[in-house]
């Protein structure tokens, strides 16, 4: 059995909790890869995971190693993914719990993507949850080349994506409104002011839904029915989301690069904010 080094918890609560550890690595079945983890992403919702804020598909089994985001290289293949390959994915942690804070993890084979070729593996890892999030977010929007749009927080991860990726579709992206379109992926106050910048008959996205308010300024009187985001894991898009990477369309940002043994200090500097970029994890 192999084992391999994680940054994990063993109970829910302060990020003191979340330390180095060991764990056995799990074998790849059916339509699985094992992939050796080069870099991994740090994510708000791995914070809400570790302090139990998070909703999970199934019962929470500790030891739990967080993670959404990783770019590695294909150790144990599959049918289309020979040893050797470079990819990015998507763990999908609410219904795989398995996370990126790892010197391996186990995934399906249709969760990854091959790795842009121009980028180091801390770029790529800032890819797959908040560019996925961001792709998915605009086709709900649908907008026309042309439509006019606001993202109410342009300057994060999931925003600055869509930020390039509606510009890229010709989608004129402005920083008030009146607005063909709005992608709130703040939530609370900030997204009761973003509705309000929408056009009436306009379209309006929101990828945080804990935030929801129902009623107030969302009433159905203006035309307007709002959608709420929610990612799924697609190798397909992300694949997609790597070939823009690779011509220069999508421009991932990184902040902070540290050691795997210091996941808490990257949980603690992710908390404090006013990070521009990703703060990324490296075996």
């Amino acid at each position: 059995m192999t084992i391999m080094r994680v940054a994990a918890v063993d109970e829910f609560g302060p990020v003191e909790n979340l330390r180095p550890r060991t764990m056995p690595v799990r074998e790849p079945g059916p339509g699985e890869a094992l992939i050796r983890v080069t870099a991994a992403a740090v994510n708000p919702a791995d914070l809400g995971m570790c302090e139990g804020r998070y909703r999970w598909r199934e019962p929470v089994r500790f030891p739990l190693v967080p993670g959404y985001d990783v770019a590695g290289v294909v150790e144990v293949g599959a049918p289309g993914w020979p040893v050797g390959t470079a990819v990015i994915a998507a763990t999908a942690h609410s219904r795989t719990q398995a996370g990126g804070y790892a010197e391996y993890v186990t995934l399906p084979t249709e969760y990854l993507a091959p790795a842009p070729a121009g980028l180091d593996p801390a770029h790529a890892a800032a890819i797959p949850l908040a560019g996925l999030t961001a792709a998915r977010a605009l086709a709900a929007l649908n907008l026309a080349p042309g439509r006019t749009l606001l993202v109410n927080g342009p300057h994060g991860s999931v925003g600055g994506f869509a930020v390039q990726l509606a510009e890229a579709a010709g989608v004129e992206v402005r920083p008030s409104g009146p607005v063909d379109g709005v992608l709130d992926v703040i939530g609370g106050a900030a997204a009761v002011a973003a509705f309000a910048a929408v056009r009436d008959g306009g379209r309006y996205a929101t990828v945080v839904p804990e935030f929801w308010v129902a009623g107030g300024v969302f009433a159905p009187a203006r035309g307007i029915e709002p959608v709420s985001v929610l990612v799924e894991p697609d190798g397909l898009r992300l694949a997609e989301l790597s070939r823009l990477a690779d011509a220069g369309v999508l421009r991932p940002r990184v902040a902070r690069v540290l050691p795997l043994a210091e996941a808490a200090e990257a949980h603690r500097l992710l908390a404090a904010g006013g990070l521009r970029g990703k703060v990324i994890l490296k075996p």
